[in-house]
């Protein structure tokens, strides 16, 4: 009861001073009515013959009464406070509870339905059509083919390794990950591609077609290319071609963004679409749409993120942020119709974290409110 008298003295200082937001000020003033109508009811009983049987609508016209009828009623007001304080106290009691008991509902919600992060894994199919998952498999040799040996190392990556160059063959291999997957695998050039989640990777076993090294990238891949002035290498997505000789950069073509989004952290790389050519230097990222490639200057760090572990939220429209934590969670993402596309998250997460730390984190803001169910997360205002 103390806390709440305290709560009531806070929560009056505030409402005189008008800095109650709505929720506070309605609180209040329903309150205040309530102890109202209970000390009128009470007077009009217990004191009738000393306000002249007149009832009382208000609080305003009790007081005018009580002052009109030239009796002194100065006994009343002790009673009158204890009334109205005590109605007050009570809401406020209740108030109190319900929205701690709301905040530990939706927490009890986030740990109930809480999803794991994504870890390591990926599947690779073979040029024969064989798969093998690769969070499964032992370490050690996985296969051969075309004289190209593919291991499984014991940090966990995929290792191609050429012993016989004689018997070089252009049959493909796929390297891919679903959502909450992350992989990696070093090229048959020693070149090393780090894969996001639902990507994919698809090479030659051999990785020389046509005297250039080639690759088709679907999602998201790091890539740090080992120098060869003989054989350019060669990413190609959907909507591109990059072309370079040795260099590190990232590619995001994932196809349920509008454009794709190509990173240069060193070295130099061309990209290309259709007869549009785009030079980038360290710093620099490409968005093609498929029609223009647009330059701009970048924090390099906020594009690889995902590769040192994080989800960069700073600034990020917050649809794009939610596709994000959706592919790594492999969950759904369902919007109340009241969202704008033009939100926008703030800060750094790590990917690490499950997905209630993640989200609770985008919360803070007062923007959005999430609720897990399942695999789904529903978002309202």
């Amino acid at each position: 009861m103390e806390d709440s008298k305290q709560d009531l003295n806070q929560l009056i200082d505030k409402y005189l001073s008008e800095e109650t937001n709505f929720e506070e000020r309605n609180l209040l003033e329903q309150s205040y009515m309530k102890a109202s109508a209970k000390m009128s009811k009470d007077i009009s009983y217990e004191h009738s013959a000393r306000i002249h049987g007149i009832g009382a609508k208000s609080w305003e016209d009790l007081m005018e009464k009580i002052d009109g009828s030239g009796a002194n009623h100065s006994n009343l007001w002790p009673r009158i406070i204890a009334i109205a304080a005590s109605v007050v106290i009570v809401f406020l009691a209740v108030y109190f509870f319900k929205r701690n008991h709301r905040t530990d509902v939706t927490n009890s919600q986030f740990v109930a339905h809480d999803v794991a992060p994504g870890s390591v894994g990926a599947t690779l199919t073979l040029a024969n059509g064989k798969k093998i998952r690769l969070t499964g498999a032992a370490n050690g040799e996985l296969a051969q083919e075309a004289g190209v040996i593919i291991t499984k190392s014991s940090n966990g990556s995929l290792v191609y390794e050429i012993k016989d160059r004689a018997s070089r063959s252009e049959k493909n291999n796929t390297l891919t990950t679903a959502n909450g997957e992350t992989y990696q695998v070093r090229l048959p050039d020693g070149s090393m591609v780090y894969l996001n989640a639902a990507s994919s990777l698809t090479y030659a076993t051999s990785l020389i077609e046509n005297g250039h090294r080639m690759v088709t990238l679907r999602g998201e891949g790091y890539f740090e290319i080992f120098k060869d002035k003989k054989h350019p290498f060669i990413v190609k997505t959907e909507k591109q071609e990059v072309e370079v000789l040795g260099t590190h950069f990232n590619i995001n073509s994932y196809g349920d963004e509008s454009a794709v989004a190509t990173t240069l952290i060193q070295g130099s790389v061309k990209v290309r679409t259709g007869k549009k050519v785009q030079m980038l230097k360290p710093g620099e990222q490409s968005i093609n749409d498929g029609k223009t490639i647009k330059v701009n200057q970048v924090d390099v760090d906020s594009s690889i993120d995902w590769k040192n572990g994080d989800f960069n939220l700073d600034g990020v429209e917050f649809k794009i942020a939610m596709r994000k934590i959706a592919r790594w969670y492999d969950v759904e993402v369902i919007y109340e119709e009241a969202i704008s596309d033009n939100i926008r998250s703030g800060g750094w997460v790590s990917r690490k974290n499950s997905l209630s730390a993640v989200l609770k984190s985008i919360e803070a803001s007062g923007q959005v409110h999430f609720r897990i169910k399942g695999k789904q997360i529903y978002i309202t205002k």
